[in-house]
C-alpha cells in the first residue's frame, strides 16, 4: 500500500509522521489536512488516522479507528541465517519479512564470507520497516545477530527446529505450529556444523539442486509454512 506509514512517536494525543515518511507523505502523496491515510508502528496493529494538521517537518495525525493487523495470527517463524553478502542479505531481508517471518537472526558461519557490523545491521532493519509497509504488515521483522555457538539454547524455544542442508534425504513433511529453520552460507556448511546442527534440529532437502543462500532462506520457509497446521 503505497499510502501507509511507520511512525513512532505520538505528540499530544497525535499519531506524528515525520522524517522521510513526512516526505512521502507529502511530496510523493501529496496529502493535505483532512485526508485519511493508514500507520503502523510495529506492535500489531493499523491506525487508521485522518491527518489534522501539517507543520514543516511533521503531520498530526488523529487515531479514527486501530485495529489488529491480521498478519499477527500467522505461523510464528524465527531464521538463523548465516551472514552473506550486502546484496544478497538485502534481498532475503525483504523477502522473509513479506513471508511474514518474525525474527531474523543472523549468524557468522565458517564458510562466510561476509561480516555484519552495527552499520549494516541498521541498514538491514530499515529494510525491514520498508518491506513491511509494502506487504501490509503492522509489526516489524526483527534483524538481529546472534553467536552461531548460542544458537542451540536460543533455538530450544521452539519444538519445530529445522536446519536446510544440501546433502540431507530427508524430505519435508506435515508438522504442527511454529518453527525455526536453520540456513547455511554461500560455500554451505562445514561438516563440523552439519554434527552440531543435527544435534538439536533436523536436517532436511530443499532441492536436488545447490541453492543460492538468499533463495534457499525464502524455499525452505515456504516450504514449511506450506506443510504446517495449526494444533
Amino acid at each position: 500500500m503505497d499510502n501507509r506509514y511507520y511512525f513512532h512517536e505520538y505528540q499530544d494525543d497525535f499519531v506524528v509522521i515525520s522524517s522521510q515518511e513526512f516526505q512521502h507523505l507529502t511530496k510523493v502523496r501529496r496529502c493535505k489536512v483532512g485526508d485519511s491515510i493508514v500507520a503502523f508502528n510495529g506492535d500489531g496493529y493499523d491506525y487508521h488516522l485522518t491527518i489534522k494538521e501539517m507543520k514543516k517537518d511533521k503531520a498530526l495525525c488523529s487515531v479514527v479507528k486501530k485495529e489488529l493487523n491480521r498478519a499477527v495470527r500467522d505461523t510464528q517463524i524465527t531464521v538463523y541465517l548465516a551472514m552473506i553478502k550486502n546484496d544478497a542479505l538485502s534481498t532475503a531481508i525483504d523477502n522473509l519479512a513479506e513471508l511474514n517471518v518474525r525474527h531474523v537472526k543472523l549468524f557468522r558461519a565458517d564458510n562466510s564470507v561476509a561480516n555484519i557490523d552495527d552499520s549494516k545491521l541498521n541498514k538491514l532493519k530499515l529494510y525491514s520497516i520498508q518491506a513491511s509497509k509494502q506487504c501490509e504488515r503492522a509489526d516489524i521483522m526483527d534483524v538481529s545477530i546472534i553467536d552461531k555457538f548460542q544458537i542451540e539454547e536460543d533455538v530450544m524455544t521452539y519444538k519445530n527446529r529445522f536446519f536446510a542442508y544440501e546433502n540431507s534425504t530427508q524430505n519435508i513433511t506435515k508438522f504442527s505450529g511454529d518453527f525455526a529453520v536453520i540456513v547455511g552460507p554461500e560455500g554451505g556448511f562445514s561438516s563440523d556444523e552439519v554434527k552440531y546442527f543435527s544435534s538439536f534440529a533436523k536436517n532436511i532437502s530443499l532441492s536436488k539442486t545447490i541453492l543460492r543462500a538468499e533463495v534457499a532462506c525464502v524455499c525452505a520457509v515456504s516450504a514449511l509454512k506450506a506443510v504446517s497446521y495449526e494444533s
